[in-house]
């Protein structure tokens, strides 16, 4: 008897798996993001720098990266004007940019699918309309720019007009294993340039190639921080963190999404997503394994199992908070003034995979065995700490 089951990924995403991942994470954080810019802002921007849609199967486009923001923009608009509590008017508008032909014949229809959303497709390079979009957006307009180009040539620089806006958040896919195959060519040297802006990546990647205990790891980590200080450099935002994306069923770095924001509500959203968006990524790969084993024709005794968790993502992220639990410590200062909690959570959040609550639950757990000091915190029933909570080093402090 042969066993049925679902497969990994919904129908519309078999094949390219990896897509399915970016769009459970842009799903996800553009959810939380718009409804929340939305208490606040009276205009909100989506920029699709590189639209499509590619390989779409689905008829409202719900498996493309658009159709995702587009829906989030349309019921964040249905939320804050669906009730005279909130009773908001917030405009919702998108760029979308594609200079494929084809694709933009698609593409141009989009806006018939979300009425609530003003629509501007573009046929044209997106570097050649960048500051013409970032020209049209209003200074109080809160803007969200994603940039998924097909490969790594990018001029980073010719993206400041848009990035650079005080209120903006950008996620790009970087092509990591795109990259990593063409920077020793000479000709390309110059697309690395433009790439990395304002980073010295040449001479530090001539000493990893010299040096003959170098690994493949610490080029990849190299890699991911030039990029990273190119996107702050350009875009000039406090926190910029990434999410990395393998090849369906493999623990081989396809892309990273990195992302940019200047303020702590967007790297709490992004670290709460990251993390369940790993999780789904390791499931996936463990629901691929099962289903590759039963292509085969060998049969599970009592059925297909649940795919196990994986210990390696398990793993990391229990290294992941020991290393943020060490970071925040380490920011605690000598002396009763403390420090305020709000100025310690980004910062950490920032460098390390870790959600805000699990690092207030850390505080808590720190506090009781008298290792910090909190004198404002004094309910034992309340799990996390306030924002204005000041920080100090208790009596159990470890002494040198």
């Amino acid at each position: 008897m042969t066993t049925t089951f679902a497969p990994p990924v919904p129908p519309e995403y078999v094949g390219r798996e990896q897509a399915y991942i970016k769009h459970l994470f842009l799903r996800q954080y553009l959810g939380r993001l718009v409804h929340k810019i939305g208490s606040f802002a009276d205009h909100i921007v989506y920029v699709d720098g590189f639209s499509g849609p590619w390989k779409s199967g689905a008829e409202n486009y719900s498996d493309t990266s658009f159709g995702i923001a587009l829906k989030s923009l349309t019921e964040a608009s249905d939320y804050w004007s669906g009730a005279a509590s909130r009773s908001r008017n917030v405009k919702m508008s998108a760029h979308l940019v594609e200079r494929n032909a084809s694709a933009f014949l698609q593409l141009q229809g989009i806006g018939s699918h979300f009425p609530a959303v003003q629509v501007t497709p573009y046929k044209d390079d997106f570097l050649d309309v960048v500051a013409d979009i970032a020209g049209t957006i209003p200074a109080g307009a809160f803007s969200f720019s994603l940039i998924d180009p097909k490969g790594f040539a990018l001029d980073m620089a010719r993206l400041k007009p848009l990035l650079s806006r005080e209120r903006s958040e950008v996620v790009f896919n970087f092509m990591f294993d795109f990259a990593n195959r063409f920077t020793n060519l000479p000709q390309l040297q110059p697309t690395f340039d433009r790439l990395f802006v304002g980073v010295n990546w040449r001479d530090e990647l001539n000493r990893l190639e010299a040096d003959p205990a170098s690994t493949p790891e610490a080029r990849k980590r190299a890699f991911l921080r030039w990029f990273k200080e190119a996107v702050r450099n350009v875009g000039g935002f406090r926190y910029v963190a990434d999410v990395e994306v393998q090849y369906p069923g493999k623990s081989r770095t396809f892309y990273y999404l990195v992302y940019g924001t200047r303020k702590p509500p967007g790297i709490e959203v992004f670290r709460d997503c990251q993390i369940k968006a790993l999780e789904e990524q390791a499931a996936v790969a463990g629901r691929m394994q099962i289903q590759a084993i039963t292509s085969t024709g060998q049969g599970f005794l009592f059925g297909p199992p649940e795919p196990s968790r994986d210990l390696r993502l398990d793993a990391a992220l229990a290294r992941e908070r020991v290393a943020a639990r060490e970071m925040m410590l380490r920011m605690i200062p000598l002396g009763d003034t403390g420090i305020a909690w709000e100025h310690v959570w980004p910062n950490v959040l920032s460098e390390h995979v870790v959600s805000r609550s699990a690092l207030g639950r850390e505080v808590n757990a720190l506090r009781k065995a008298r290792v910090l000091s909190v004198p404002a915190w004094t309910s034992n029933r309340k799990q996390l700490p306030d924002d204005s909570y000041r920080i100090s080093r208790g009596n159990a402090w470890p002494r040198p």
